[in-house]
């Protein structure tokens, strides 16, 4: 049997592609959300402090939505729940808002 080699640099340049692909997809998905849901999307965006952690917090699985994502909930019809997460955010200070979202990544 032959051995495989693995190329550190190889895996170092495909996990760079799927994270290239990665935040392409979250971008297309945040234009789509601000297009169907502007208003949520923009006090997402006001409430986080800016629009790439506003990206990111709608692809992140979240305890307060039992592990699923922002987008999931919106595809089963339950935007309510997205708003009211949203409106938790919006009342907490800033600061514990940047921690949040600095701690989950």
């Amino acid at each position: 049997m032959r051995k495989v080699t693995i190329r550190f640099q190889d895996v170092a340049t495909e996990l760079a592609q799927i994270n290239a692909l990665r935040d392409d997809v979250m971008e297309r998905a945040f234009i789509m959300l601000e297009q169907r849901h502007d208003t949520l999307a923009a006090m997402l965006v006001q409430s986080l402090g800016d629009r790439q952690r506003a990206v990111r917090w709608m692809c992140r699985h979240q305890n307060a939505f039992d592990g699923r994502t922002a987008y999931e909930l919106l595809a089963d019809g339950e935007a309510d729940t997205v708003w009211d997460e949203i409106a938790l955010l919006s009342d907490a200070p800033v600061s514990a808002r940047i921690n949040a979202v600095r701690m989950a990544y």
